[in-house]
This record gives C-alpha cells, structure tokens and sequence, in this order.
C-alpha cells in the first residue's frame, strides 16, 4: 500500500477535518448527557432505573458513524494504485510541401493562391483523419526550409504562420522541397548523400518547440521500417524554375513514399501583382503598387497553373490519381485526406504508458455499510419478555 496515491488529495485533509470534528461533538455530546443526568440523582442508580437505555450502543453508534462518513470522504479524494498499460499510436507519416513562390502571389484563385493554399493546409492538418499521423512541412521558393515529423499539428503551422512570397528568396525550386520532404519522412536515409544538411531542425527553418524536436529526433529507427506509409502532399502552381523535380519524385516512389502534387491556380492564370516594400503585415493588408514586369520593363509577367507540368509528375509519382487541383471556391480537403487515409496504417509509436487504476469503491464499499448499520441500530437494549 506503499505505493497508494491520491488524485484528489484535499479530500482527505477534509476527512481527517470531519473525525476531528466529529469525535469533538460526539464528546461534548457525551458530556453533556452524563452532567445532566448527573444533576437529576445518582447516576448508577438512574441507569439501574432505566434499563433499556444503552450507553455502549450510542457509543457504537458514534463510532460507526464517524468511521462511514471518514471512509466516504476518502473515497472522494479517488485513492489509486499504480497500473501499466501498452498504448500504440497508429497512423502514417505525411510531409505537406508549400510553394512559396512569387507566383503564388496571382490572384486567379481568390483571395490569393498563397492564402488559399494555407487555409487548404489548415483544413487538411485539422482535419480528425489525421489526428494520429505524424506531419512535416516544408515551405520553399528559391530555397526550402522545414519543420520536422511531429504529432503537433499546430506546432507545424508555426512554419507558415505570417510567412509571404515576399519574405523568401526568388525562384521556385520545386526539386529542393521534395529532397528534404523525402529525406524527412524517411529518417532512417539520413546517412545517404543526398539528404546532407536534412536533419531534425532543418537548415534554416524556423524556431521549433522542444516537443517536435523530439518526437522526430529521439525515435527509435527499428521503428521506421518499410512496413509504415508515407507521403508528400505539395501544394503548387507547377513552376520549377530548376528543372530536377521529376528526379526526386522518380526517388521517392522508389522508396515506397506516396507524392500526391495539388494545383493551385487557373489554367488561364493572372499576373503578379506587386506589393510596397515598406509595407508590412498580411498580404491583403498590403498596398499593391503595380505588375511584375518581364526584365526589359516592356512586358507584364503572366503566371498560369502548370497543369501539363504537375500531370507529368504525377504520372511518374504513379497515375493520374496522384493529382488534383484546388477548388477555387471552397474548402475541401476531403480527396486528399481521402486518399492519405487509403494508404497502408503502421505503427507511429509504441510505449508503456503507467495507467493509475482506481480503488475508491475498496472504501467507498464499506463505507455505505458502516452507515446503514449505524441507521438501522437503535441505542435502547432489547428487554425479553417473560
């Protein structure tokens, strides 16, 4: 019983409180009866007198009425004995790629493509058929950063949180994001060359919580094998101004990683728009103070949904089911947590977790029968009748 905890610990300090209490007025009580009996004549002769009367049955009373109420009032502080119970935490492991391009800054999909896709985003790492997967984001344009594997899913927002097109380098290097999606979601690959500079925290990436940080980095690799979905959901208007994209996706469905490429903007596209520098705050908050114009000044630049471009990828990703494009009129994540929830289920996490097991009917119990009896007792002796 050495190991006997309490959740509710005030509650014995108010059972301890009541006895005191109790056995006081019990006392005073006692006291009283006996004085004023005392004053009436001599007491041996009044009891002798008085025969059904029975002080050892008030005092059993008293006792049993005290002990009932103490036990009651110890149950309600929820005793509890240490327990152990194996927890498992099943889903897949998901990496969510975000184009941070100039071009998101097109207004085709309203209010912008870049607001579009994070509210898209949102919706999808809120949505309860995630709730036990682990998920990574990786934001890039002309370079990448990311936020590792974690089960805190408003932890990973903090990534895109306030970030615009016109806080990340020019270019859009569609290739770089899905390297690092790839080397993320497969840690046991760390070693290989081609995720150097991949590691929990990412190269600069933004400021993590300790919680992410360690949900990716201290798991186990016996618990990464094959026999675990991946995926790589990326959010893009299809611009890749390096050209080595589809390499990377060819390496990754090498690897059994699932890429599924979502498009975000119109066929017939829009251009541009350009914002004040000294400007700050959200983009609609912005002052919009002309069009990108092509290097000789001459020209607007138009930006158009690379259809052609993401359908090819997806062919080497596996099929025409490994796209789709954004509704530009409404939130709906359903197809893709659809097809995220096709894939096969492994095991996240697995560990033993101490369960507190409650034993407050072992007082509770007795308690109620130690009242009762006291309710059914009488303090009058039964006299036998000749």
């Amino acid at each position: 019983m050495s190991e006997l905890t309490f959740a509710a610990g005030v509650w014995r300090y108010v059972a301890a409180a009541a006895v005191v209490a109790l056995a006081v007025v019990y006392a005073l009580d006692f006291t009283r009866r006996r004085r004023a009996l005392e004053r009436i004549g001599h007491l041996p002769t009044l009891r002798r007198m008085m025969p059904a009367l029975s002080e050892e049955r008030r005092t059993v009373k008293a006792v049993l009425r005290v002990a009932g109420i103490a036990l009651v009032l110890l149950a309600l502080a929820r005793p509890q004995l240490p327990g152990e119970k194996k927890w498992k935490k099943r889903g897949i492991d998901v990496a969510v790629v975000m184009d941070y391009s100039k071009s998101m800054l097109a207004k085709d999909v309203p209010p912008s493509r870049v607001e579009r896709m994070e509210r898209e985003v949102v919706a999808l790492l809120d949505d309860e058929r995630l709730q036990n997967d682990r998920v990574a984001v990786v934001v890039f344009a002309g370079a990448a950063a990311h936020f590792p594997l974690t089960h805190d899913h408003e932890a990973a927002k903090l990534l895109f949180e306030g970030l615009t097109p016109l806080e990340m380098p020019p270019g859009s290097d569609l290739g770089e994001a899905l390297r690092r999606a790839r080397c993320i979601v497969r840690p046991d690959l760390l070693d290989d060359p081609s995720c150097e500079r991949v590691g929990g925290r990412g190269r600069g990436g933004a400021p993590l919580t300790g919680d992410a940080d360690e949900q990716h980095d201290d798991l186990p690799t016996d618990q990464l094998g094959v026999e675990r979905a991946r995926a790589i959901v990326v959010f893009t208007d299809g611009e890749d101004t390096e050209g080595h994209a589809r390499e990377e996706v060819a390496r990754a469905a090498e690897l059994g990683i699932d890429v599924l490429f979502v498009g975000v903007g119109t066929p017939e596209g829009e251009m541009i728009p350009e914002y004040d520098p000294d400007s700050s705050g959200p983009l609609f908050r912005r002052d919009v103070i002309g069009w990108k114009k092509t290097p000789d000044g001459k020209s607007f630049v138009f930006t158009r949904l690379e259809e052609g471009a993401l359908r090819e990828l997806a062919a080497v990703a596996g099929g025409d089911d490994h796209y789709l494009r954004l509704d530009p009129k409404q939130i709906h994540v359903d197809a893709i947590a659809d097809r995220l929830e096709r894939l096969k289920v492994g095991d996240l996490d697995e560990r033993l977790v101490a369960i507190p097991r409650e034993v407050y009917q072992w007082l509770l119990f007795p308690g109620f029968v130690l009242l009762w009896i006291e309710a059914v007792m009488t303090d009058r002796r039964r006299r036998r009748r000749k």
